[in-house]
């Protein structure tokens, strides 16, 4: 299920849109009928919606277009907002001039129930665009995001597999849009056993990454000139070789296509110093052809 909540400034629930974002009939978790009956008992107006499975970011759009709110709040399957979660951002919202998006807090549990990660947003000193990069800035149900906003860049892109979001901020960005960071984990993220949908296939996963990153740093490079972009380079460098194990030709020719000739990496929490004297000595390609023969580390999700 993917859903949208659309909330108003003042704190009241104005109308709830439930998608279930599959065939009728298709649920074996009674997702439709528990829908229809939290509808019955809700206090403010609640519509429940199906269509055929054309994806998340369909769904999202599919609800956004019946929100008439100032906020929309995005729901997927393996996400749990605590009950003040939209009530104390939508208070947020209204006391700091009524921000384009505001960035939320998550613990994030495992297939099993145990947490694996608390991250807490907090304001003080940040680069949004190095935090877009890093893949820092909340994400789909943590967040609250303004409805005009959220039109004026056109919405969810349903051509996006994977680091939807992420996308979608780019383009908050692009149009200087006013984020807000709130420190109050009020959002629970349940990774399901098995993974999730996005990774279960993580050459296209990371390309899709890389491809997102590449069109921030050019937009970086244009919009902000002056800017010292290797940070962002290795930022990027890191993820090409997260690649590499999935696709290596792939990572060789994105290497070659987006990192400057001169580009030299640094450490960081991906490349270590064994890694980068093997870098300097043999270049990207084999370098990384050695490392992965001899190490066997598997990547991580962006």
């Amino acid at each position: 299920m993917d859903g949208a909540a659309d909330v108003d400034v003042r704190g009241l629930y104005r109308v709830c849109i439930a998608i279930r974002d599959e065939v009728d009939g298709s649920s074996t978790d009674r997702t439709g009928a528990m829908l229809l009956e939290a509808g019955a008992r809700s206090p403010f107006p609640f519509e429940v919606m199906t269509q055929q499975n054309a994806g998340a970011c369909a769904a999202r759009n599919a609800g956004m277009a019946k929100a008439t709110g100032t906020y929309v709040q995005f729901m997927d399957a393996d996400d749990a907002l605590l009950p003040e979660k939209i009530a104390h951002q939508v208070l947020l919202a209204g006391t700091n001039g009524a921000p384009d998006l505001i960035v939320g807090s998550a613990r994030t549990y495992d297939a099993t129930g145990t947490l694996t990660n608390t991250d807490v947003q907090r304001s003080t000193d940040r680069d949004v665009w190095m935090d877009l990069m890093r893949h820092r800035l909340g994400g789909t149900p943590t967040n609250l995001w303004k409805r005009s906003m959220m039109e004026a860049v056109g919405g969810w892109n349903v051509n996006m597999k994977s680091s939807q979001e992420y996308d979608l901020m780019f383009r908050f960005l692009q149009h200087d849009a006013h984020l807000l960071f709130d420190a109050e984990v009020l959002t629970e993220i349940h990774i399901r056993d098995g993974g999730s949908v996005s990774t279960t296939r993580l050459d296209g996963t990371w390309t899709r990454f890389i491809e997102l990153r590449t069109r921030i740093i050019d937009h970086i490079a244009h919009a902000r000139p002056g800017t010292d972009l290797h940070p962002y380079h290795q930022v990027l460098f890191d993820s090409i070789r997260t690649l590499y194990p999935y696709a290596p030709r792939e990572a060789v020719a994105l290497y070659g296509q987006h990192l400057p000739k001169d580009f030299k990496p640094g450490t960081s929490p991906a490349t270590g110093n064994g890694y980068l004297v093997l870098h300097r000595l043999l270049g990207f390609s084999l370098a990384n052809r050695v490392r992965q023969l001899f190490s066997g580390r598997v990547a991580s999700r962006p």
